[in-house]
């Protein structure tokens, strides 16, 4: 593909932008290669995200352990995720893995795959369930792939054929997660459904078939994840500091929605610990 920008980043990960024609719905994507000596393997949590998304798995075999019952999920090469909400499973890696990942603008999954986005909150879906496109014979083709450059060329041509038959949308849900982001998660909802013309009803009907989780949800992963942002580049700042520059109300409310979104307390968080 010509004129690609591809940017890396210090955890080994390649970014690069989608092309025009699917810049409304693509974010980006994003290509990691991780090599684990022989003998040895690396476990992460996998925390809460804000992002939906299309993964291809196209390194070695991995394994996916359910935090709650310690059971391993059966591993798929490419899978359709939405939104997490909670820390759901730990992933143990060996060997080489590789992976091609598919990021979508904030409604922009819906808009491609026409399906709502709460069948996929806090799921990793085998795209061998959908219907919408030919996973399998894209994760083939994708095997081994050398670089993002070569994963884009095989996959941009089949997603390109989802924009002529994308559902339209009003903007709206849009409109609303900008100003949210704006002001960082700190947003009263019904003040955000009345700035948008919307009844309180029609927001969450719209974030819940659009995004995958209601409004109120969105804003406090939002706000929870401006916080972490803050401790992963500042790490020394206190979390007291850091619990009030992001209007929680008190050390017992961030400890709370730690326990929600981590399954941990600030006092236990290790970073490292997690697939950030």
């Amino acid at each position: 593909m010509e004129n690609t920008i591809v940017t890396a980043n210090d955890n080994g990960a390649f970014h690069a932008a989608p092309q025009p024609l699917l810049s409304p719905f693509i974010s980006h994507y994003t290509f990691r290669r991780t090599l684990i000596p022989a003998g040895s393997y690396l476990e992460k949590a996998m925390p809460l995200r804000l992002i939906n998304s299309i993964d291809f798995f196209i390194g070695d075999a991995f394994e996916t352990i359910d935090c709650s019952s310690n059971a391993v999920i059966p591993f798929n090469r490419c899978t359709i995720r939405g939104l997490r909400t909670s820390k759901k499973c730990l992933i143990r890696i060996q060997g080489q893995f590789i992976s091609f990942t598919v990021k979508f603008t904030a409604t922009g999954m819906y808009q491609l795959l026409g399906i709502p986005m709460d069948q996929f909150r806090n799921k990793a879906v085998p795209a061998s369930n959908i219907s919408v496109l030919p996973f399998e014979n894209i994760t083939r083709q994708l095997l081994y792939a050398p670089d993002i450059e070569t994963c884009i060329n095989i996959v941009e041509p089949f997603l390109l054929q989802l924009v002529s038959r994308h559902v339209p949308l009003s903007g709206v849900t849009d409109q609303a997660i900008e100003l949210l982001r704006q002001q960082k998660g700190n947003s009263s909802i019904l003040q955000l459904a009345t700035n948008c013309n919307l009844s309180l009803r029609q927001l969450e009907r719209n974030f819940i078939k659009e995004i995958g989780v209601s409004p109120k949800i969105y804003a406090r992963m939002l706000r929870f994840q401006h916080l972490l942002h803050n401790r992963l580049t500042t790490p020394n700042q206190k979390w007291a500091a850091l619990a009030y520059d992001n209007d929680y109300f008190d050390q017992m409310h961030l400890i709370k929605e730690f326990k929600q979104f981590l399954g941990t307390t600030p006092s236990a968080f290790i970073s490292a610990d997690f697939a950030f």
